[in-house]
């Protein structure tokens, strides 16, 4: 039986006069069809029927009521992408892939290569064990979504490495955190769902209005309930439990923040195996957090986020085997 080639993917794109024609080029040269070309504006107009997927390069940093406004207003899958034409391979590959998932197509190899899709939102189910890789829990509150950010862009892809934010924010703004972190590096980053194996090579935000709890397969089960303390998430709460399930296969690293939030969290890695790393408080907003930690525990490692993003990824490294 002879099968029918797949249609090329069809992607509506709009972004400013002097990088439309980079993106058309861009996208073309994968085996896109761009079926609709036109300058970023304000409200969303345009003929949609052709396409599946909405490109928009928003200007530099684009407001939060923009990126309502685009995300209420497309009848499509939106994509959104912050500084323009990437000049990396990678960058390529990964838009490329962003694409294909948004409108539930198979990755398939094309001329800018084999993209990894962004994660999915909501369940996945894995059944590697949870001894087969790292988990390490970012702990964070005010000044954090900037640290991580420069963490995430300096952490080398492709490690067999999960990672889970506890980061201090309203449910509300959640979505919006996803998209900045998810564009600013290689590593997929997603809101957690009902129930998420630990996937190496992603990471995922704690939810702020839900428990979550690890069960002795590795598995995070999000709560029907909240959290029992008033902090959103509970970064304490949440290392404890990835120390019970993964023990010193674990670490946490606590990012910029008012409180001791984590402090307690640390202590139950550090007793469990696992490492206890912070931010330094010269490159911190707040140094509160980070303090709170030193206080409760032994700290392996201070440093800047590059710093520590460096660091993990030689800690994280996977074994290699040596053939006499």
């Amino acid at each position: 039986m002879v099968e029918t080639p797949q249609a090329a993917l069809r992607v509506a794109l709009m972004a400013r006069d002097g990088e439309r024609g980079e993106f058309r080029g861009l996208l073309e040269g994968a085996g896109i069809d761009v079926v609709m070309d036109k300058r970023f504006e304000l409200p969303l107009t345009g003929d949609w029927r052709d396409a599946e997927v909405l490109l928009v390069d928003m200007e530099d940093h684009p407001e939060r009521f923009q990126v309502e406004r685009i995300l209420q207003d497309s009848p499509l899958p939106v994509l959104l992408n912050a500084g323009g034409v990437g000049s990396s391979v990678v960058w390529h590959r990964r838009l490329v892939g962003k694409l294909q998932s948004l409108a539930n197509r198979e990755v398939c190899a094309e001329p800018t290569g084999n993209p990894r899709p962004r994660p999915d939102l909501h369940l996945v189910h894995h059944d590697s064990e949870p001894e087969a890789h790292w988990v390490v829990v970012l702990g964070a509150s005010i000044g954090g979504p900037k640290a991580v950010a420069r963490f995430l862009q300096a952490l080398t892809p492709d490690l067999p490495l999960t990672i889970l934010l506890g980061q201090h924010i309203s449910a509300s703004m959640q979505s919006l955190l996803v998209e900045q972190l998810d564009r600013c590096s290689a590593w997929p980053v997603g809101l957690l769902g009902d129930a998420q194996a630990m996937e190496p090579g992603h990471l995922w935000l704690v939810p702020a209005d839900s428990r979550v709890e690890v069960d002795d397969k590795g598995v995070v089960h999000r709560s029907s309930e909240g959290w029992q303390s008033a902090r959103r998430p509970d970064i304490d709460a949440l290392a404890q439990s990835v120390a019970a399930a993964f023990g010193k296969r674990c670490g946490v690293i606590v990012f910029s923040g008012l409180g001791k939030d984590g402090a307690q969290g640390c202590r139950a890695v550090s007793r469990q195996g696992g490492f206890v790393w912070v931010q330094s408080a010269e490159s911190c907003v707040i140094a509160s957090m980070p303090e709170a930690a030193r206080t409760h525990c032994k700290i392996e490692l201070s440093g800047s986020p590059e710093e520590l993003a460096e660091a993990l990824a030689k800690r994280c490294q996977p074994v290699q085997a040596t053939i006499n």
